[in-house]
């Protein structure tokens, strides 16, 4: 049996004047590195309320959905459903790092936030289930379920996004090389390492064996169970580092993210393992069609969707990806009004 499940996902409405005039004003003043405060990472791809629908539907045992926004709230939203807490960063972001565009801050701060269940899993507004997902794949007996499963930082761009995020794994993982001996860790949860249930992932951590200290993991773009204690204790051991980063409005490379909670539950060996199931797509006009074909047939538990293209190509695209989620939630739910 587990404790409240709590789902936080955050959301930008790129649109809004007053949000685009802080912005430019913070831009002036602060600067930012590279692409990450580029318009397109604020498109919008106008469907949170299949979003909504579909967690509604593929995972309705859901205690609370935290919804974490800038300030404004879309206009379908039933603010008043019990499901649904809706938090401003003010809320819950200590004021000495605000106002933030940065989503390392935003999520690294998310322990503070109040009524949180210590269960809680983090979604991105572009991540959708696609079919039913039990709970038990997220928790069971209140310990997080993942995949203990390494990897390398490539010193390359991911896509069409930053190549910021290869510093901030690396950050992350000079925190994990701290406190775990990738040697120790892996002899006393040796079955948690080397979990059959991997398949062919395996091969990667075997591969890997050869280096005394971690040198990455697979970070699998879906959503992920997290422990508000732990975030709690990485603020208690590294608050010198979270401090630093949470002061960056926008993304940089002195950054540390989430992932450095789920690297860590995985260290501790406080989890179970399990294959995480999901797919990431970058979008563009080529393999739009494939994406269709994947949300109508539900071929995916989950899926990200990302886009890799110009303006004009987005708007297609977005027509076509949406008409899908149309076709498989036609039905408003109870976020909605």
């Amino acid at each position: 049996m587990n404790d409240k499940i709590d789902i936080i996902v955050p959301w930008v409405d790129g649109s809004d004047p007053e949000w685009i005039r802080v912005k430019e004003e913070c831009l002036l003043r602060y600067g930012a590195e590279e692409k990450s405060a580029a318009k397109n990472r604020f498109q919008s791809w106008d469907n949170l309320q299949y979003w909504f629908r579909a967690v509604e539907k593929y995972m309705p045992w859901v205690n609370k959905v935290f919804f974490v926004t800038w300030g404004h709230v879309p206009k379908f939203l039933n603010t008043e459903y019990p499901k649904l807490r809706i938090v401003k960063h003010e809320e819950y972001i200590p004021e000495e790092y605000l106002p933030t565009f940065n989503s390392n801050t935003i999520e690294m701060n998310y322990h503070r936030i109040k009524d949180l269940s210590e269960n809680f899993i983090i979604f991105n507004d572009d991540f959708f289930p696609l079919q039913p997902i039990e709970e038990t794949y997220y928790f069971r007996d209140n310990i997080v379920c993942d995949e203990a499963v390494e990897g390398i930082i490539i010193p390359t761009r991911i896509g069409g996004a930053s190549n910021m995020f290869r510093y901030v794994q690396v950050n992350n993982m000079m925190i994990i090389n701290k406190y775990f001996n990738k040697r120790e860790v892996q002899k006393k949860h040796w079955d948690k390492w080397y979990c059959e249930d991997y398949g062919e992932l395996l091969e990667r951590t075997k591969s890997l064996n050869y280096w005394y200290t971690f040198p990455g993991f697979r970070d699998p773009h879906v959503a992920s169970a997290m422990k508000k204690s732990v975030l709690a204790r990485l603020w208690e051991l590294e608050g010198e580092a979270l401090d630093r980063a949470s002061r960056n409005r926008f993304r940089a490379h002195t950054d540390v993210s989430q992932y450095l909670i789920r690297y860590w539950q995985i260290c501790s060996g406080e989890f179970y393992p399990r294959r995480t199931l999901g797919k990431t797509y970058e979008v563009d006009m080529e393999n739009c069609s494939e994406v269709v074909d994947v949300i109508k047939g539900h071929k995916q538990q989950m899926i990200s969707i990302n886009e890799n293209c110009g303006e004009e190509e987005f708007e297609v695209i977005k027509q076509e990806i949406n008409k899908a989620f149309e076709y498989i939630l036609p039905e408003k739910s109870g976020f909605e009004k």
